[in-house]
């Protein structure tokens, strides 16, 4: 009865259209999960994210769920999770991700998983790190070390989403050192939405030099289509 009574004066809403959701339903309908755009990257080990990847770090693995399309759910939860402070949807996020890749997939052969870190003067003002919730999952997963130290942005970068590809390279090509050394062999880089790569070059190039032996990436969204 209390539930019932909530659901009243709480209503549970989806984030994709603003309809009210069953009780079992988490953030989005049956229709707008239906409408999230896969990139069925899963049995491709040379999907198109890989590939863009290699032309500027040496990855053994990349993967991204979901397309970032603008006006679709997906980007309506985003959004949400980096600005409108709801980080459960980074867990959301990860569990979405982890069902889809199969038990083998080299993904889930990673010793490690690193969070793509905020600045902390950007982390204090959001309250948390939206990679970080997603990684963690992972980590929890798979059962490995989920370093979230291990990576330090050691300058405010300013925001990407209006940059050019230049402009984003420019702006983190040294924003990132190595805090902790270790001994893992592959380790897991997450972010939340892959652009051009910048980001993820600069983390990785750190972590290959100082601090493992392979890299593997993966990102909650790839948002092919928005720089070209």
């Amino acid at each position: 009865m209390l539930q019932d009574l909530l659901a009243v004066w709480f209503p549970h809403f989806c984030w994709g259209c603003g309809l009210s959701l069953p009780k079992k339903q988490q953030l989005l309908c049956v229709y707008c999960q239906a409408q999230l755009p896969k990139t069925y990257f899963e049995g491709d080990k040379n999907n198109p994210l890989k590939l863009m990847m290699r032309q500027q770090l040496a990855v053994e693995s990349a993967y991204a769920p979901f397309y970032f399309a603008q006006n679709n759910p997906i980007q309506k939860l985003l959004h949400a999770l980096k600005y409108q402070g709801k980080p459960k949807i980074g867990d959301w996020m990860a569990k979405q991700c982890y069902a889809l890749l199969s038990q083998h997939h080299l993904l889930k052969q990673c010793d490690a998983v690193v969070p793509v870190p905020l600045h902390p003067k950007r982390e204090k003002q959001r309250g948390y790190n939206q990679s970080a919730r997603f990684g963690h999952y992972w980590a929890k997963q798979l059962g490995v070390p989920f370093l979230s130290n291990m990576l330090l942005r050691k300058n405010v970068t300013k925001t990407l989403v209006r940059m050019s590809r230049k402009e984003r390279w420019k702006e983190v090509k040294n924003a990132f050192v190595i805090e902790t050394n270790t001994n893992y062999k592959h380790l897991l880089l997450v972010d939340d939405v892959i652009t051009t790569g910048a980001t993820l070059t600069a983390c990785g190039n750190a972590l290959l030099e100082q601090a493992t032996q392979k890299i593997s990436v993966l990102g909650m969204a790839y948002a092919q289509n928005i720089l070209q």
